[in-house]
Protein backbone atom coordinates (compact mmCIF):
# COMPACT_ATOMS: atom_id res chain seq x y z
CA UNK A 1 0.00 0.00 0.00
CA UNK A 2 3.13 2.20 0.64
CA UNK A 3 3.35 2.61 -2.94
CA UNK A 4 0.19 3.76 -3.93
CA UNK A 5 0.38 7.10 -1.41
CA UNK A 6 3.54 8.01 -1.20
CA UNK A 7 5.60 6.60 -4.15
CA UNK A 8 7.59 10.20 -5.80
CA UNK A 9 7.20 8.63 -9.30
CA UNK A 10 3.37 7.72 -8.94
CA UNK A 11 0.44 9.49 -10.73
CA UNK A 12 -0.61 12.53 -9.03
CA UNK A 13 -3.09 14.03 -11.81
CA UNK A 14 -5.52 12.70 -13.74
CA UNK A 15 -3.66 11.74 -17.25
CA UNK A 16 -6.03 11.63 -20.74
CA UNK A 17 -4.70 10.18 -23.78
CA UNK A 18 -7.11 11.24 -26.73
CA UNK A 19 -7.82 8.61 -29.16
CA UNK A 20 -5.28 8.04 -31.53
CA UNK A 21 -3.10 10.58 -29.55
CA UNK A 22 0.55 9.58 -28.93
CA UNK A 23 0.78 12.54 -25.94
CA UNK A 24 -0.97 12.27 -22.37
CA UNK A 25 -1.91 15.56 -21.20
CA UNK A 26 -3.41 16.54 -17.59
CA UNK A 27 -7.42 17.68 -16.86
CA UNK A 28 -8.41 18.61 -14.10
CA UNK A 29 -10.24 16.58 -11.68
CA UNK A 30 -13.71 17.77 -12.13
CA UNK A 31 -12.90 17.17 -16.34
CA UNK A 32 -12.07 13.59 -15.69
CA UNK A 33 -15.03 12.77 -12.89
CA UNK A 34 -17.09 14.38 -15.27
CA UNK A 35 -16.02 12.49 -18.83
CA UNK A 36 -16.20 9.14 -16.66
CA UNK A 37 -19.76 9.59 -15.35
CA UNK A 38 -20.82 10.74 -18.79
CA UNK A 39 -19.30 7.35 -20.42
CA UNK A 40 -20.80 5.03 -17.81
CA UNK A 41 -23.65 7.10 -18.13
CA UNK A 42 -24.09 6.46 -22.09
CA UNK A 43 -22.71 3.18 -22.05
CA UNK A 44 -25.48 2.26 -19.40
CA UNK A 45 -28.08 3.86 -21.75
CA UNK A 46 -27.17 1.49 -24.42
CA UNK A 47 -27.36 -1.41 -22.85
CA UNK A 48 -29.72 -1.49 -19.60
CA UNK A 49 -31.88 -4.36 -19.67
CA UNK A 50 -35.37 -3.56 -18.28
CA UNK A 51 -36.80 -6.75 -18.89
CA UNK A 52 -36.21 -10.70 -20.25
CA UNK A 53 -37.48 -12.39 -22.77
CA UNK A 54 -40.33 -13.52 -20.90
CA UNK A 55 -41.01 -9.58 -19.85
CA UNK A 56 -40.20 -10.45 -16.21
CA UNK A 57 -38.67 -6.93 -14.67
CA UNK A 58 -34.58 -7.66 -14.54
CA UNK A 59 -33.22 -4.27 -14.83
CA UNK A 60 -29.68 -5.41 -15.13
CA UNK A 61 -26.72 -4.21 -17.37
CA UNK A 62 -24.75 -6.69 -19.31
CA UNK A 63 -22.37 -4.85 -21.39
CA UNK A 64 -20.11 -2.99 -18.64
CA UNK A 65 -17.48 -5.00 -16.17
CA UNK A 66 -16.27 -4.09 -13.03
CA UNK A 67 -12.84 -5.95 -11.45
CA UNK A 68 -12.11 -5.06 -8.10
CA UNK A 69 -7.99 -4.54 -6.66
CA UNK A 70 -6.18 -6.13 -3.66
CA UNK A 71 -5.63 -2.79 -2.72
CA UNK A 72 -8.57 -1.75 -1.80
CA UNK A 73 -10.08 -2.54 1.63
CA UNK A 74 -13.05 -3.89 2.46
CA UNK A 75 -15.41 -0.99 3.45
CA UNK A 76 -13.90 0.30 -0.60
CA UNK A 77 -14.59 -3.33 -2.13
CA UNK A 78 -18.17 -3.12 -0.56
CA UNK A 79 -18.90 0.37 -1.96
CA UNK A 80 -17.96 -0.27 -5.27
CA UNK A 81 -19.79 -3.47 -5.23
CA UNK A 82 -23.03 -1.44 -4.04
CA UNK A 83 -22.54 1.42 -6.53
CA UNK A 84 -22.43 -1.42 -9.56
CA UNK A 85 -25.39 -3.19 -8.13
CA UNK A 86 -27.11 0.46 -8.27
CA UNK A 87 -26.07 0.76 -11.99
CA UNK A 88 -27.50 -2.68 -12.68
CA UNK A 89 -23.81 -4.59 -13.45
CA UNK A 90 -24.48 -8.03 -13.58
CA UNK A 91 -20.57 -9.12 -14.36
CA UNK A 92 -18.28 -8.18 -11.41
CA UNK A 93 -15.32 -9.50 -10.18
CA UNK A 94 -12.12 -9.45 -8.23
CA UNK A 95 -8.15 -9.63 -8.09
CA UNK A 96 -7.56 -11.34 -5.01
CA UNK A 97 -10.32 -14.14 -6.25
CA UNK A 98 -8.13 -14.26 -10.14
Amino acid sequence: MLSLTRNPHRVTKPLYRAPFSDKWEEKSWDWTLDRIAQRVRETRDKGFIKANAKGQQVNRLENLFVIGTSHMDNEECALTAQAMRALGVVYTDHQARI
